[in-house]
């Protein structure tokens, strides 16, 4: 009986031995192979590009694909970013690293919007949890306006007026933009983080208004008297009388007239300013007999824009300035003047237009209107005036919608001959870039997709004086109507919107 005990007293140790062996040996490969039984951690965040592999950090931009470096990765259950669960593909994982891409739908929740979510990266595993610290990025905030009753006096609320204005660290008042003048510590953010609002000191006189916010900053100029106006675009730079013209800028602000080329003056009751005072609209009441300049006046100053209603520019008006070629017309054609009860109601004297249906029977072309332009003289246009510099514009009105009908345009001929220079046209307003119907809008078509020539004195030289333009329908599948105006074709210089 003794030793049997012994035997089996020795077999157990022999066992124990092994298993401790064992556990020795075993534990620290699993590790080397990236194994479970360790806590999840993660260490930094990095982009996905290799060779930036040393660049870290903590804010990241919604949208945003992130490698998550750390250890014991391996397992993941679950993803969570400010404490929402997000989507994520396994196969980008492995016991040292995870590729996330980080939302960017409008659900997802922001910190910025919501200051009571936690700003972290969490990673649930089979065998642990790991966090980190991670900032969403919210969008920056911009400026618009100040809101406020010029002029401004000590004590007097302002506004800030724009969006994003989250997680703001500081605002201040200061007069070169570089050293703080006042610190702003007194402020009210609203709920849709649109405004900001606070007291004015006696120290704000002239200088700017600076916002530092987690993402980013925006500052706006303050004048206590009122900011000067600024210009930065128009609807059009010869508008049809009669019809809506919209300026677009800043700082229109107690507007008091609206001078139209030193000849017309338009008064502050017929001026609407938008909410925001960065559009003006007005109605044109009638044309200048010269070109200049069109100026509005308000509390900090007057905003001028130059080359408007450019009429030295004018290649075709209808009204004395080229036209119609007498050798064409048809029963769809010619030219109209608004009365006020039909299409297109308003027109600066003679306009052109095409109006009528468009059958299946009808050949791929449906109509035409064929000009005699008078172009520009060399001091309007200089001969060495490059073609990529210009554009042809041109005041337009549908009356119906083109659906299926397109524009060939042909800008002068060669030995008797035209050719389609641009296809497939269909009228869009250069101001706000969509296709609008039943009202005037100034088109704008790039030069250089219409003539071959790099200068303008080369294709006056090789082309005869023709603007031609022709509505097509090719394979018309059923009947569909018809309706353009067209006036005051000009070579201008590419419109360009400031700043």
């Amino acid at each position: 009986m003794r030793k049997l005990k012994n035997t089996v007293e020795n077999a157990g140790c022999l066992i124990l031995f092994l298993l401790i062996f064992a556990s020795v040996v075993i534990t620290p490969s699993c590790k080397e192979d990236g194994g479970s039984d360790g806590a999840p951690v993660i260490h930094y965040l990095r982009v996905t590009d290799p060779s930036l592999a040393d660049s870290t950090f903590t804010d990241v931009s919604p949208g945003s694909m992130i490698v998550v470096v750390g250890e014991n990765l391996n397992g993941v259950r679950k993803v969570y970013i400010n404490n929402q669960e997000i989507s994520f593909n396994a196969n980008y994982g492995t016991s040292t690293s995870l590729i996330i891409t980080v939302p960017a739908d409008e659900d997802f929740l922001l910190s910025g919007s919501n200051p009571d979510i936690p700003s972290e990266l969490r990673i649930v595993t089979d065998h642990g949890v790991a966090t980190y610290p991670m900032h969403v990025l919210s969008p920056g905030p911009v400026i618009s306006y100040i809101s406020a009753f010029y002029p401004i006096d000590p004590g007097d609320e302002i506004s800030l007026i724009g969006e994003n204005f989250y997680e703001i660290k500081r605002i201040y008042f200061t007069k070169d933009s570089v050293e703080v003048t006042l610190p702003i510590t007194d402020y009210q953010v609203s709920a849709d983080y649109e405004r900001v609002t606070f007291s004015a000191a006696d120290v704000m006189k002239e200088g700017y208004i600076i916002m530092e916010c987690y993402t980013s900053d925006a500052s706006i100029e303050f004048v206590y008297d009122g900011p000067k106006p600024v210009i930065t675009g128009i609807s059009s730079t010869m508008p049809v009388v009669g019809s809506k013209v919209t300026i677009v800028g800043k700082n229109f602000i107690d507007v008091s007239g609206i001078d139209i080329n030193g000849e017309i003056a338009v008064p502050q009751e017929d001026i609407e300013v938008s909410e925001s005072f960065n559009t003006i609209t007005f109605t044109m009441p009638s044309a200048p007999t010269s070109q200049g300049k069109i100026s509005v006046t308000a509390i900090g100053g007057t905003a001028e824009m130059d080359n408007f209603y450019p009429l030295e520019n004018v290649i075709i008006d209808y009204d004395g300035r080229g036209g119609l070629d007498p050798g064409w017309s048809g029963d769809n054609l010619g030219l109209f003047v608004a009365d006020g009860k039909d299409a297109p109601y308003t027109s600066t004297g003679n306009c052109t237009g095409m109006k009528g249906t468009i059958d299946s029977a009808t050949q791929w072309w449906w109509q035409q209107v064929l000009n005699k332009p008078v172009w520009p003289s060399s001091s309007v246009i200089p001969d060495n005036a490059k073609i990529s510099e210009l554009e042809l514009q041109f005041e337009c009105y549908l009356g119906e919608e083109m659906e299926g009908p397109v524009i060939q345009i042909t800008m002068g001929e060669s030995n008797g001959e035209g050719v389609f220079a641009l296809s497939g046209y269909v009228p869009v307003s250069a101001f706000t870039g969509e296709t609008e119907i039943g009202k005037w809008m100034q088109c704008s078509i790039p030069l250089e997709s219409l003539v071959e020539e790099n200068l303008w004195r080369d294709f006056i030289a090789n082309h005869k004086d023709v603007l031609n333009l022709y509505v097509t329908y090719p394979n018309c599948p059923d009947e569909t109507k018809v309706e353009i105006y067209l006036d005051n074709f000009r070579i201008m210089p590419i419109q360009k919107t400031n700043d």
